[in-house]
C-alpha cells in the first residue's frame, strides 16, 4: 500500500477542496433536475390546455355556424313576408277574377293567397326551428363530452399531484400564464 506524505495543512486544504467540489456537484445537480421539473410540467400544462382550446375552438365554430344559419334563415323568412305583401298588393288589383264583385272578390283572392302563403311560412319556421334544435342538441352533446374529458379522474389527479408536490413546481416568476377561463361559457 503506497504512502504518501502529507502535512496537516496539506491534509486539511484537500479536504477542504472535497467538500467543495461536492456542494457544487450538488448544486448543479439540483439546478439540472429544477430544470428537468419545469419543463416536464410546462409540457404537460401545455398538453392539458391544448385540448381544452381545441373543445373551446370546436365550441365556437358550431357556435358560428348557428349564427350563419340563423341570419340566413331569418333573411329567409323576411324575404318570404316581403313577397307575401306584394302578392297582397297584386291581388288587390286583380279584382276581377272572382265574378261576385269588387270589394269581396279581392278579400277572397287576398285570404287564398294569405291562406297558400301563411302555411308556406309555417312550414319554414318549423324546419328552421327544427334545425336549430338539433344543432343546439348537437352542440350540447359535445359540451357534456367536453365536460366529461376534463372530469376524468385520471387529469384530476395529476393536476393534483403536481400540484401538491411544491418542490416541482417552478417559480411563480418562471411560469407562463394560464390561458383565462370563463364560467359564462356554460
Amino acid at each position: 500500500m503506497p504512502h504518501f506524505q502529507y502535512n496537516t495543512l496539506e491534509i486539511g486544504l484537500l479536504c477542504v477542496a472535497g467538500v467543495a467540489l461536492l456542494f457544487l456537484g450538488y448544486r448543479v445537480g439540483r439546478l439540472l433536475g429544477g430544470m428537468a421539473a419545469r419543463k416536464a410540467i410546462y409540457d404537460k400544462e401545455q398538453e392539458l390546455f391544448t385540448a381544452q382550446r381545441g373543445f373551446k375552438n370546436l365550441y365556437e365554430q358550431e357556435m358560428g355556424t348557428l349564427k350563419i344559419t340563423n341570419e340566413q334563415l331569418t333573411a329567409q323568412v323576411d324575404s318570404l313576408t316581403q313577397r307575401v305583401e306584394d302578392y297582397r298588393k297584386k291581388a288587390a288589383g286583380f279584382g276581377g277574377l272572382f265574378s261576385s264583385g269588387g270589394k269581396r272578390a279581392d278579400a277572397m283572392y287576398a285570404l287564398l293567397l294569405e291562406e297558400a302563403l301563411h302555411g308556406q311560412n309555417e312550414k319554414l319556421r318549423q324546419e328552421r326551428t327544427d334545425a336549430l334544435k338539433e344543432q343546439l342538441r348537437s352542440t350540447g352533446y359535445r359540451r357534456v363530452l367536453m365536460s366529461q374529458l376534463l372530469n376524468d379522474d385520471r387529469i384530476k389527479s395529476y393536476v393534483a399531484e403536481i400540484m401538491a408536490d411544491e418542490k416541482r413546481l417552478p417559480d411563480s416568476v418562471d411560469r407562463p400564464a394560464l390561458p383565462a377561463q370563463s364560467h359564462s361559457e356554460g
